[in-house]
């Protein structure tokens, strides 16, 4: 059993042998036994990538992460929620954590895409050494708002509003991503010769409702007895911690870009700190 703030949730572990399927890069792939780790490695070659076999709607995801040092310029690691079927303008919540070198920290770069609309970037420094050990990064998705945590700790809110030019993540499950590949050139130049890279997931936590589309309608297995989760909206404690991230941390947001000459932009920038 985990507290998380006023709530108590049963996280269930996911087994990555079980639970999750590589989606590319099988052979830059290692995984436990047990399931209960695994390693995405990148090399000049490929890089590596896998998926959730269950689709989600709404829910809480943690994982364990230890980012590839040390210098890992130019790579970029991932955990994120997406919506599989990209014909319908998908769905996506990011976690993409952007390489380092001698002269520089590793960032934690956040983006939120509805229906194929992203652009909502929020890019933050590391309050620690993410190479030195694992730590957690969480999404928690309901149908009021998504959270983003590290080590327990809220860090970023996008709201539902009730105005039909913001969209939301309602409408669509979405699978538990995980990559790791290089984008030379946004993320720094890759050194090969610290090839292969290697980034370590474990500690694969969910409580989540299992979502699936029948036609043009979207159900899951919460909807005749909703979790007591679903209505949580955020205590005074996540909004103060949120505003403190963004004073010690924060290095860029879209709104500071946007917010001037986009209305929509405006109007939800207004109501997620």
């Amino acid at each position: 059993m985990l507290i998380f703030f006023l709530y108590t949730i049963q996280l269930l572990a996911l087994n990555f042998n079980t639970d999750v399927s590589v989606t590319w890069g099988d052979w830059h792939v290692d995984r436990s036994s047990d399931g209960e780790e695994m390693k995405l490695q990148m090399d000049q070659s490929s890089g590596s990538g896998a998926a959730t076999n269950a689709e989600f709607l709404f829910g809480r995801f943690d994982m364990h992460v230890k980012l590839a040092s040390p210098d890992s310029s130019g790579t970029i690691s991932t955990f994120y929620l997406q919506s599989p079927n990209r014909d319908l303008g998908w769905d996506e919540a990011d976690f993409e954590f952007l390489g380092t070198n001698s002269t520089a920290y590793y960032k934690i770069h956040t983006n939120l895409i509805t229906n194929g609309i992203g652009g909502r970037e929020q890019q933050f420094f590391f309050p620690f050494d993410p190479t030195a050990d694992f730590h957690t990064y969480s999404f928690f998705w309901t149908p009021q708002q998504i959270i983003w945590y590290v080590n327990g700790i809220p860090i970023r809110v996008f709201r539902k509003l009730n105005d039909s030019s913001i969209l939301y993540p309602n409408q669509q499950p979405m699978k538990v991503y995980t990559s790791f590949w290089n984008d030379s050139g946004w993320a720094g130049e890759v050194n090969w010769t610290n090839a292969p890279f290697a980034a370590q997931y474990r500690t694969f936590h969910v409580n989540a409702c299992v979502g699936w589309r029948d036609g043009s309608v979207v159900n899951s297995n919460c909807s005749n007895a909703p979790p007591f989760w679903l209505k949580h909206n955020l205590s005074t404690w996540e909004r103060e911690r949120i505003i403190g991230m963004r004073e010690q941390y924060l290095i860029y947001d879209y709104c500071n870009e946007k917010q001037a000459v986009n209305n929509a932009t405006s109007i939800e920038c207004a109501h997620n700190p």
